[in-house]
């Protein structure tokens, strides 16, 4: 029932969205008349002071109001490339980036998209704020920012966190942000948690051996992701991909999604992949990775047994990519009762 599931919500989404279709760089609609959640942020007022749960560095008030340029950048974890990092600022078009993460440093990318990439326009105001507390994702002062927010970047860590952690209200205001068109983007378990299927770890991480031997199993799971970039329809993200050697899992999580109806983007560390408004670009040491596995059923319990064509994404420019036998560099990789053959 749940891969049954798993595959009508992605031929729905896809039929809805386009599959993984162009991102439109338009300036977002004007807001709706009728009154929304966000309309309380809307005001001169400042954001509320962080409350208990949350820790906030910002380099300026947030101010509402401004156009920013709807594209994604999403980055497969370790070191982040900069002139990615600079494209994502820049399309805040002068106006507020914002930086949302559970763990780790309040300052890092506070002072890196807001000076050190030398973005013109500048940002106008930088913020991260970290929830401790999960919980906490609910504080005034977290879905201000993010009502606000011209550009959004989820940092590394656990996507549990994010998909299953934060409460409704902030994947609802994130929502809404998605849907005004603001900038999105990611690295690590913050670019997983951007395409529109997530591998949500709420059994924690697993590996490829692991994964290929019975992809029906618990520590497996998959979500829709509530807040996904709308150019990643249809997708699922992994990281870390080759230095990891995560190839199988992405096979693994894309045969228990319904196989040809969800694309496996898979990226390399010190890599970013650039969506904007249909044209793509991978940057850094390594590269991204289209996987499209054949039509395949999970049986519970047992080895996989599938194929797949795995694609460079670094020879094409145009999005959605071409995932065929005849794409520029492809090959196909053959999995034999949970073993790769490549």
């Amino acid at each position: 029932m749940r891969i049954l599931f798993l595959l009508g919500w992605v031929s729905a989404l896809a039929t809805a969205n386009g599959c993984g279709g162009p991102l439109s760089s338009s300036p977002r609609q004007p807001p709706s008349s009728t009154p929304g959640p966000d309309d309380r942020f809307a005001g001169d007022e400042p954001c509320p002071a962080a409350g208990a749960g949350v820790v906030l560095e910002e380099s300026a008030a947030f101010v509402a109001g401004d156009l920013p340029r709807a594209l994604v950048v999403v980055m497969g974890g370790s070191t982040e490339v900069d002139d990615a990092g600079a494209r994502f600022a820049a399309a805040a078009r002068g106006g507020d980036v914002l930086v949302l993460r559970t763990t780790g440093s309040t300052s890092s990318y506070t002072s890196w998209f807001g000076s050190e990439l030398a973005v013109d326009p500048a940002p106008r105001a930088v913020a991260t704020v970290r929830t401790d507390d999960v919980d906490a994702g609910a504080d005034d002062a977290v879905l201000c920012r993010v009502a606000r927010a011209d550009a959004i970047w989820l940092a590394g860590g656990d996507q549990s966190d994010y998909l299953l952690g934060w409460p409704a209200a902030l994947h609802q205001s994130l929502a809404r942000a998605v849907a005004r068109g603001v900038a999105l983007g990611g690295t690590s378990a913050g670019a997983m948690s951007l395409s529109s299927l997530a591998f949500d770890a709420r059994e924690g991480s697993l590996g490829s051996e692991e994964a290929l031997l019975d992809p029906s199993q618990n520590a497996l799971s998959l979500m829709p992701s509530p807040f996904a970039a709308p150019a990643l329809a249809a997708t699922l993200v992994d990281t870390h991909f080759t230095e990891r050697d995560r190839l199988g899992r992405l096979i693994a999580f894309a045969a228990r999604a319904g196989s040809s109806s969800v694309l496996g983007i898979g990226i390399d560390e010190e890599t970013s992949l650039t969506l904007d408004d249909g044209v793509m670009l991978v940057e850094g040491a390594g590269d991204a990775w289209a996987v499209r596995v054949s039509t395949t059923t999970v049986t519970p319990g047992t080895a996989l047994s599938t194929s797949a064509v795995v694609v460079p994404l670094s020879q094409q420019t145009a999005w959605p990519p071409k995932d065929s036998r005849e794409a520029p560099g492809a090959r196909v990789v053959v999995v034999d009762e949970g073993r790769l053959v490549d």
